[in-house]
């Protein structure tokens, strides 16, 4: 789940992925804005004009999408882009969405055959990025965790009342496994080991979506620019003040919003996966739609959030998600390890601490950020 949003920007919060929202079950789905301070309204004034910026933003995959474009070229409108930018993410919706039941993913959850069975190229890469992140992790992060996320209430069918049950995750998990899903590059196909296995792609989904839209700027020739689907971030360029976009890192709290720190990012992609946005309570129990595949349950609580930096949105997307999973120790040193640019933020009784890894620290430091 990704849950960042830009400074000076109009900031959202972020529903499940590719959801229907149930109000009954969620809490803070709101979209709330941050109100500048009165000292950076005065600093503002004393400074320089930043550049024109051309705003579009609009609902997608049950949360919204964001675009800004600095100094955008003489005659672009946000009413000429909206309908292209909406038609790009349209067509990641009506490929990977589990939420739509005429999409090709899930028309492929339907297809029961034991052969190969053709898809677009377009899947078969997202795919492929899922069962590259679960072999990276060791099973943390399963694109075939469909039915566990629709049995805790997370998914497509409807949310449930009561925590499942031993038997219930028993008989769910037997259904998990990344390894029963085979990919063949040419033609494009996938082979299911069980007619009813489930593909969730959710997790890459918003990254997915920033990069498609990032690539179709990229061809129109825009040159400063911010793409961010909910969390899912993807910039390239400087900003209106001709510096790197800065990106608001969230306390992991879900009763109030409060920035932890502010992250400078150029040419690259962000994205932040978190337990305190979208979640139920059962008997003052805290149940987060984050999953882990080897129990069949919700995360424990000790991490709040993990933000991971790179250059792709789908693979930032995907490895803040397996981070997460992995855990308040075994997400860090699979980072240094793997030289994920990655920062956790934990809770330790009443406080709250944030650090990063080695390759996220190098980043900040390229970007000009501090430390």
């Amino acid at each position: 789940m990704n849950l960042n949003f830009v400074l000076s920007f109009p900031p959202f919060f972020k529903p499940r992925r590719f959801e229907r929202t149930s109000p009954s079950r969620r809490r803070n789905k709101s979209r709330l804005g941050l109100p500048l301070s009165a000292a950076v309204v005065l600093l503002a004034a004393c400074t320089q004009q930043p550049d024109p910026v051309l705003e579009i933003d609009g609902p997608t995959m049950g949360t919204y999408y964001s675009v800004k474009i600095a100094r955008p070229a003489e005659g672009l409108t946000a009413e000429d882009l909206r309908p292209k930018i909406e038609a790009v993410l349209n067509a990641v919706v009506a490929e990977i969405s589990t939420y739509d039941e005429t999409s090709e993913l899930s028309r492929l959850n339907r297809n029961s055959s034991a052969d190969w069975i053709p898809v677009s190229r377009h899947l078969l890469d997202v795919i492929a990025e899922g069962q590259r992140i679960a072999k990276l992790t060791d099973g943390a992060f399963d694109v075939t965790i469909g039915p566990l996320v629709n049995l805790w209430g997370f998914g497509p069918e409807r949310p449930r009342d009561a925590v499942p049950t031993a038997a219930e995750i028993a008989a769910a998990k037997a259904r998990v496994g990344w390894q029963k899903l085979a990919l063949r590059d040419d033609p494009p196909a996938v082979r299911k080991a069980r007619p009813d296995l489930y593909i969730d792609l959710s997790a890459l989904g918003e990254g997915y979506g920033a990069d498609r839209v990032a690539a179709w700027l990229d061809e129109q020739g825009v040159a400063d620019y911010m793409v961010a689907v909910a969390g899912a971030i993807r910039a390239k360029g400087l900003n209106a003040k001709r510096e790197p976009w800065a990106i608001a890192i969230e306390q992991p709290m879900p009763d109030r919003r409060a920035v932890h720190r502010v992250i400078p990012i150029s040419d690259r992609a962000l994205s932040t996966s978190g337990d305190y946005r979208n979640f139920f309570e059962k008997d003052g129990k805290h149940y987060s739609h984050e999953i882990d595949p080897q129990t069949g349950a919700p995360v424990g609580r000790q991490l709040g959030s993990v933000t991971v930096v790179g250059d792709v949105g789908m693979v930032v997307d995907g490895l803040a998600t397996a981070l997460m999973v992995l855990g308040a120790e075994k997400g860090p040193a699979l980072a240094d390890a793997s030289g994920i640019a990655a920062y956790f933020i934990v809770r330790e009784g009443e406080t709250i601490r944030g650090f990063g890894s080695r390759d996220f620290q190098a980043v900040l430091k390229v970007a000009g950020g501090a430390e």
